[in-house]
């Protein structure tokens, strides 16, 4: 049972990590360094990477070991549809049922992520931008939704660390964005809403992809 727990504990933390893209595609994930990390049994680890590796988070590299799943220019369109008919039915959901306490949760969360990209702590700033968008899910009310949207194991589309103009200048515009959507929202403006949305899922999506073409003429 100890060791059951320790999974579970190991794959709830490398999953939260790499959906945040704290652990970046196609970067190796070592098992003692993981055990020593979480500290906890190494079997526990390799538990849990199996059980990532069974639904497509992690791969087994040729001459062995795991890695986070590697990201291509159609993964990051699919994760951009995937998260724009979830996401806006549950603001279509929510005209009728979101709370005031969930407005100013998230309104909490949007001080959190301009807190946190001040202070420079990258793994909290990505932590409440994934944090905003599950709020998203949970004022539709629906639980199957929910449940849904944490199956299919949808990451952030950050790809900038430091503390860079670029950097600095993404991380303002992500927050603008989710401030004006709580507005919106709060003000019952559920279709302009949508809008603002889907063009922060638009945005975040085409940044990535030009980072993308941008590793790949660098290397």
């Amino acid at each position: 049972m100890a060791s059951l727990t320790q999974s579970d504990q190991a794959y709830t933390e490398i999953r939260r990590r790499i959906l945040i893209l704290e652990v970046r595609p196609e970067e190796r994930l070592k098992e003692e360094e993981w055990a020593r990390k979480l500290e906890i049994g190494r079997l526990a680890v390799r538990e849990a990477l199996t059980r990532l590796h069974g639904e497509g988070l992690v791969t087994r590299g040729l001459k062995g070991g795991f890695f986070a799943a590697g990201m291509a220019p159609e993964d990051v369109r699919e994760i951009r549809e995937v998260r724009e008919i979830l996401e806006v039915a549950a603001i279509r959901l929510a005209r009728e049922r979101i709370s005031e306490s969930e407005i100013k949760e998230m309104e909490a969360t949007c001080d959190d992520f301009a807190y946190m990209v001040k202070k420079g702590y990258h793994t909290g700033a990505w932590e409440a931008d994934r944090r905003f968008h599950q709020l998203l899910i949970a004022a539709s009310g629906n639980n199957r939704l929910r449940q849904a949207y944490e199956h299919c194991h949808i990451p952030l589309f950050q790809v900038r660390i430091g503390q860079s103009r670029e950097y600095i200048e993404d991380y303002e515009l992500t927050e603008r964005e989710h401030r004006e959507i709580v507005a919106v929202l709060k003000s019952g403006h559920i279709d302009k809403a949508v809008e603002l949305l889907r063009s922060h899922l638009a945005r975040g999506a085409n940044d990535l992809l030009s980072s993308m073409t941008e590793k790949v003429a660098a290397d």
